[in-house]
């Protein structure tokens, strides 16, 4: 979101979760992963989970998720007991995590509201999150700003971003979303496209300067995410393809994931920056 230009941006996410088929999809789970996103969802809940009893965060259990969409990750945060607040600015997505909270029995607070203004109070939340948000703005300074405002001493930030990078391991096997693309417009021609929103290039060096600035410790960032997405379309909201291709796709992920942490003595969803489809930044007020 372009700064306070961005009402395009704005409207072009409550057309993409009002029209989409892809928003109903449900993320999370408690049972046995059964798509690439579930998969994604439940690495970034382990590894942020791993990373909160790591760092040394003085956390309690308020969590609050900015640009929740239909609030996957927090579902994870509800289920293990966090008492969990999810914000969004399209009231169409916060309308689709209210029925997935519903249906699953988890609990939470929703908001309808902007993260460049955060009608919160100061020190209110031990964890705050956002999943793929900040890309989505050009200046950055004062989102982070109302982030940082409402996080309690010792709490800690994360900030999962995912820009709008050429050359990762996504690059590898764009041949393969090419072939996709190109079958599925065959069979189905009322597939409908996407609205466009603004996605940034800005690596970790575009928010690491601006949170030290705002006050936040131990600063660490890392890429994400060192496995492909497979899809006739990546784009918001992601497009899954039938079910048994996309198990038979998650039995090789957890491989590639594996090896992956074989190597690198780490858990395997952290790789290099430029690697992964996405990059995660993490501090402690």
């Amino acid at each position: 979101m372009k700064n306070n230009k961005n009402k395009g941006d704005v409207e072009s996410f409550n057309e993409n979760w009002k029209k989409r088929e892809e928003a109903n999809y449900t993320h999370w789970t408690r049972g046995s992963i059964e798509n690439q996103i579930q998969l994604a969802f439940r690495n970034h809940w382990q590894l942020f989970s791993e990373l909160i009893s790591k760092d040394g965060a003085s956390t309690g259990d308020k969590v609050l998720e900015i640009g929740c969409g239909r609030g996957s990750l927090s579902c994870y945060f509800s289920d293990a007991g966090y008492d969990c607040t999810l914000l969004d600015l399209s009231e169409n997505a916060i309308d689709l995590a209210k029925e997935i909270f519903k249906k699953n029995n988890l609990k939470a607070n929703f908001i309808v509201g902007d993260a460049n203004n955060l009608d919160l109070k100061d020190n209110s939340f031990d964890v705050i999150y956002s999943i793929g948000l900040l890309e989505h703005f050009d200046d950055v300074e004062q989102t982070l700003s109302e982030q940082i405002r409402v996080l309690n001493d010792g709490g800690i930030w994360f900030g999962y971003i995912v820009p709008k990078y050429e050359k990762n391991i996504q690059n590898e096997y764009n041949w393969i979303n090419e072939i996709l693309r190109a079958y599925k417009s065959n069979i189905d021609n009322t597939h409908e496209e996407k609205e466009k929103v603004f996605r940034s290039d800005f690596g970790s060096e575009r928010y690491i300067p601006v949170l030290e600035k705002l006050g936040l410790k131990n600063i660490k960032s890392s890429g994400v995410y060192p496995v492909p997405m497979i899809s006739h379309s990546i784009d918001f909201p992601f497009s899954l393809m039938p079910r048994e291709s996309e198990k038979t796709l998650v039995a090789h992920l957890e491989k590639m994931l594996h090896s992956n942490g074989k190597e690198t003595g780490m858990n395997p969803w952290l790789c290099k920056e430029s690697f992964g489809n996405a990059f995660l930044v993490w501090g402690i007020k």
